[in-house]
């Protein structure tokens, strides 16, 4: 044999194993494709704005998800989605979703999200309720945040925006912040502080007449709150049967 022949052999030989590693790789690929598909996000949003366009547009959540936003599109199939986001909470829609009501396509998809126990997540920014937060009246604005209060109660997660990305992601500093948020909060709503023998200190943002009659029964004659406090009016007509004054200190 020659040196063109064998020259010859060997480039057939790495032609062939060339043809070989390429469709290996191809097959490689679709089995990839078929098995390793991308977790769902859906962002529900209520009108058309920058919300969803900014997480669409999210290079990290876009190499992890397939992202979709649904404006009003009451047919999704909520079943393939892992997580989802809302881009927008109007207090209108707040406070059908406690209620129940889903009249429109929004707050139907987002109370089938709730029913079918989906990780629901809600960026503080798309909260129309805080945009009143200094000028709303303060017993208004405490019920609208009973009804807040209640979506978290069931599992909705409420974060700020540069937290989002983490939140969906999962990660755990993020799990260990809002652990320790719900431990502070959880602090904050302790009935009261002793203070004196008749005095004591309330450090939770709203007073109901649950916590006055617990102040009550720790013979309380003086409750000392914060002056952003929010006193209902049943926890006050009680304190003033039962001889409580309001200190803010």
């Amino acid at each position: 044999m020659d040196l063109k022949e064998l020259v010859e052999q060997i480039a057939v030989k790495v032609a062939e194993r060339i043809s070989e590693l390429e469709e290996a790789s191809e097959l490689e690929v679709t089995s990839c494709g078929e098995l390793c598909q991308k977790p769902k996000l859906l962002i529900l949003t209520e009108d058309h704005g920058t919300a969803c366009h900014e997480l669409l547009e999210n290079e990290s959540l876009k190499h992890k998800y397939e992202m979709i936003c649904s404006l009003n599109d009451e047919s999704q199939d909520l079943q393939q989605f892992d997580k989802i986001v809302l881009g927008s909470l109007s207090n209108s829609s707040l406070g059908k979703i406690t209620e129940g009501i889903g009249d429109t396509p929004f707050t139907a998809l987002v109370i089938r999200s709730i029913l079918m126990g989906k990780q629901i997540i809600v960026p503080n920014e798309a909260m129309e309720l805080f945009q009143y937060r200094e000028t709303a009246p303060k017993l208004y604005y405490g019920m609208m945040m009973q009804k807040l209060e209640f979506l978290k109660n069931i599992g909705i997660q409420f974060c700020i925006g540069d937290q989002l990305e983490p939140m969906i992601f999962g990660d755990e500093c993020v799990t260990e912040k809002n652990s320790t948020a719900k431990e502070d909060s959880k602090a904050l709503c302790q009935p009261c502080d002793n203070i004196s023998d008749n005095s004591v200190k309330f450090t939770k943002r709203i007073i109901t007449e649950r916590d006055i009659r617990e102040a009550y029964e720790q013979h309380a004659t003086q409750i000392y709150i914060s002056e952003k406090t929010i006193i209902t009016d049943l926890a006050r007509e009680y304190a003033e049967q039962k001889g409580i004054s309001f200190t803010i200190g």
